[in-house]
């Protein structure tokens, strides 16, 4: 395969040359244009001949800004057409036109301006043709024009630098802060404090493309975004924790780069979504998803859009201000999801680690758009209870296990009050483990109803805190307490979230889970289903089990294994540099290949061998070269394969018990209906029903074994074990219970009206004159009704009192004392 590729160096007298990014050369009007966009990084150090600094921009240069002033003065001055009809007028006489032009869609124009004796042509476009980046045609003469008169501008040397070198004087802290704890809408506290930054120059406002952003560490309480949500909507420091949530998204998340130099508060999951379309990353499912260049997304990859930058001396001189911009930021996006119960609790206990008060921190989270703020109360006693302390260790580690093994769904009013209000009956200990761990298990709950959580309940809380269950309630806090301990001491020093962590929380996490669901009996709808669970200890040997294996699974016990890089041969060095690739392990590579799995079967210094095996077709072999070998990613899905023929079998509707017990209903169904159609009575010339009472009669006499009643309602299997009812079918070895429809008792068609039912039981042992008995149908036992005596016309039909239940009656009655 042959590339060519075309690339524009611009050098400025004996200066280096400049190499141009492709996305900012355009073809329009069979004419070649550059685009000046004021935060790339190639073009700052063109136009300013200096090395700018990772986070300058050229917005706050008077220079730029008057070349774009005289550009749009320019596109807004109507064109003079050649003759007129009338004298022109003076200028300054008449009424002046204040009405700005418009382009249509997709439609450009040629505007040409005077800069000092020389013409420079700007091409424009966009809805807001004023507001677009200037863009002038990529000629010598033009370029050399611009340049000279940015460098003249004495702002220029300072535009190439940081922003942040300017300090936050004091009034103006104080006068943000007076803002920040208003009472007005959050959102309009939002706009004026930008208002004040942008007039003491601590924000601009800036054109940048999703690759230049990433996340925020305060964004959402801590828990920045979460891969789910990217794909369901879309300095040291910084950058590690945006590396460590690519990893924990397992692909799902676009890697960083390290030129980013910008971190978002808001529209962060849409921002992260672009960058995975522009990286061909898989969503979480591992699916690839291709979206044609012809889509407008692709204009806000490559060209971005407008937002507000604030100085990072701003974060420095008040701390709590970015989570007051998430805050609002939750508020204004229409299609933005709302914070969720434990994003608000890492929201309020990020406040109170700031130095504001719990009623305060609470408060301000109530502000934003909160969809759980029925339960702002319940969480804020959690908070200050159950969260491990004035460092929130608790909470950090339910942040972590949540954004990285958890569903997004909301926990519920009810189950967070509950979590956060039970009280145990032992006053020496407030379980704060347990109620962590409930927390985790509820996290992971696949079964969900309207976006709330559905595996644990309010009853699940309040039924561990029963006296009966209150002994292994308190092994299991033992338990987690000594687990926790071990969890805390084997964290790296000096952090509680990093690489080594993710391994440790994922341990306890999964102990907690094991724990609470082995404590609720409901270990079936876990995610770890198959693991049988016999005893706490058996959980605790698990946990055990797993630490160790992390502990050889480190990057630390990585290190000590001492590696040749000096003799190494390339496919060696290869492997050193890509840990992730190993012979015979499965990978993808969305981009070339689509979704299909293929296995690395052997590497050399020339390349290695990877091998795609489809159902009933010959294997797929791609040969890839060395330096190729980095782009694949680990698959998290099997290689297609045939299932087993004994396994198959067992599972066609011919031989699975579930198939069957269906098909057996359906049998006993279909006999009961026949019994009714065949035996019952239904002739109103005979029969007629009552209300209030409910009562059924003979309008005239019934000869004996002459009146059948069939019980027609619905059926149900008995469960094995269980004291099958009066009214049962013996069928395959089953009782099948037959329950009663709804009857119309006040026949308003609201209603069945079954015979059956309507004959009630007599009162005493000598009355009645139908006895129950059963009648032989298909494969089937049915209950009936008969008369074994003549009825006499205008009587009442009554079932006869059993012999056990007439013999269980009168011994209960007491002799009366003489």
């Amino acid at each position: 395969m042959v590339e060519i590729r075309a690339a524009i160096q611009i050098k400025y007298e004996s200066e280096r040359p400049i190499l141009i990014p492709k996305d900012l050369v355009k073809l329009s009007k069979d004419k070649q244009w550059l685009q000046l966009r004021p935060t790339s990084q190639p073009i700052i150090e063109l136009l300013t001949g200096q090395r700018p600094d990772k986070n300058a921009s050229l917005s706050g240069s008077t220079a730029m800004a008057n070349l774009i002033k005289k550009r749009n003065q320019s596109f807004d001055q109507p064109a003079t057409p050649a003759e007129q009809l009338f004298d022109a007028p003076e200028p300054g006489s008449g009424k002046k036109s204040t009405r700005k032009r418009s382009l249509p869609d997709n439609q450009e124009e040629e505007v040409a301006m005077d800069i000092n004796g020389s013409k420079v042509t700007c091409l424009m476009s966009g809805k807001r043709p004023r507001r677009c980046d200037l863009t002038i045609q990529l000629e010598q003469h033009q370029i050399e024009t611009i340049i000279k008169t940015i460098r003249n501008d004495e702002d220029t040397a300072t535009a190439a630098q940081k922003p942040e070198a300017m300090a936050v004087p004091p009034a103006v802290v104080q006068e943000v802060e007076a803002i920040v704890n208003g009472r007005e809408p959050v959102n309009t506290r939002v706009t004026k404090v930008l208002q004040v930054l942008e007039h003491h120059g601590l924000c601009q406002q800036q054109t940048l493309v999703p690759s230049q952003v990433l996340c925020h560490p305060s964004n959402r309480g801590g828990q920045m975004v979460s891969h789910f949500d990217v794909w369901a909507k879309g300095h040291q420091l910084l950058v590690w924790r945006n590396q460590q949530l690519v990893q924990e998204s397992k692909g799902s998340l676009a890697p960083v780069s390290g030129a980013e130099g910008y971190l978002s508060l808001a529209s962060s999951h849409t921002t992260a979504f672009l960058r995975c379309l522009e990286h061909g990353t898989t969503d979480p499912s591992g699916k690839a998803i291709s979206v044609p260049k012809t889509d407008p997304v692709w204009s806000a990859i490559q060209t971005g859009w407008r937002w507000h930058v604030v100085a990072s001396s701003v974060e420095e001189a008040m701390p709590s201000l970015p989570q007051f911009f998430q805050v609002g930021a939750n508020s204004g996006n229409a299609i933005g999801r709302a914070t969720s119960e434990l994003e608000a609790a890492c929201q309020i206990a990020i406040q109170v680690q700031m130095g504001a008060s719990l009623e305060s921190a609470i408060q301000s989270v109530a502000s934003g758009e909160v969809a759980c703020r029925q339960s702002l109360p319940a969480i804020g006693h959690y908070v200050s209870r159950y969260s491990g302390g004035t460092s929130f260790p608790l909470l950090k580690f339910l942040s972590h296990f949540s954004s990285t093994y958890g569903t997004t769904c909301m926990m519920g009013q009810d189950f967070m009050e509950a979590l956060s209000h039970t009280t145990f009956p032992d006053p020496g200990n407030l379980y704060p483990l347990l109620r962590t761990a409930l927390w985790a298990t509820q996290c992971t709950s696949t079964k969900q109803q309207d976006g709330f959580a559905r595996l644990l309940t309010r009853a699940d809380v309040q039924r561990l805190s029963s006296p009966q269950n209150m002994e292994s309630v308190r092994t299991a806090e033992s338990m987690l307490s000594d687990s926790w301990k071990l969890v805390q001491s084997q964290l790296p020093e000096g952090t509680s979230t990093n690489a080594g962590s993710n391994h440790l929380y994922k341990c306890f996490g999964k102990f907690c889970v094991r724990a609470i669901l082995f404590l609720t009996k409901k270990e079936k709808l876990g995610p770890d289903a198959q693991q049988k669970l016999e005893s706490l200890a058996q959980i605790l040997d698990l946990f055990t089990q797993d630490v160790s294996k992390v502990k050889q699974a480190t990057p630390a016990a990585e290190a000590k294994t001492i590696k040749d890089a000096v003799s190494a041969q390339p496919w060696e060095a290869t492997l050193l540099q890509n840990t992730h690739i190993k012979v015979g392990d499965q990978y993808t590579l969305p981009k070339e290949h689509g979704a299909k799995v293929y296995q690395l079967l052997q590497i050399s210094n020339e390349g290695g061998t990877m091998e795609h095996r489809p159902v009933l077709q010959a294997p797929e072999t791609v040969f890839v070269p060395l330096a190729g070998l980095g782009k694949w990613r680990v698959s998290r899905h099997s290689m297609p394969a045939i299932g087993p023929a004994d396994i198959i079998t067992r599972g066609l509707p011919s031989s699975h018990a579930m198939a069957q017990e269906d098909f057996q209903k359906a049998a006993v169904v279909t006999a009961l209906h026949q019994c009714y159609q065949e035996q019952s009575v239904e002739d109103l010339e005979l029969l007629c029903m009552a209300s209030s009472p409910q009562a059924l009669y003979a309008k005239k006499a019934i000869a004996s074994k002459k009146l059948k009643l069939v019980p027609l309602g619905s059926i149900s299997k008995v469960k094995t074990g269980q004291k099958p009812p009066k009214l049962a079918i013996q069928a395959f070895g089953h009782d099948w219970a037959i329950g009663s429809w709804k009857q119309d008792l006040q026949f308003q068609a609201e209603g069945t009206i079954v015979p059956f039912f309507w004959c009630r039981t007599a009162e005493g042992e000598d009355e009645g004159n139908m006895v129950l008995t059963t009648i032989k149908q298909g494969p089937c036992t049915v209950p009936i009704l008969h008369n074994p005596a003549k009825i006499q016309a205008n009587e009442q039909i009554l079932q006869k009192v059993e012999e056990e239940a007439a013999t269980s009656a009168s011994a209960k009655k007491k002799p009366r004392k003489g």
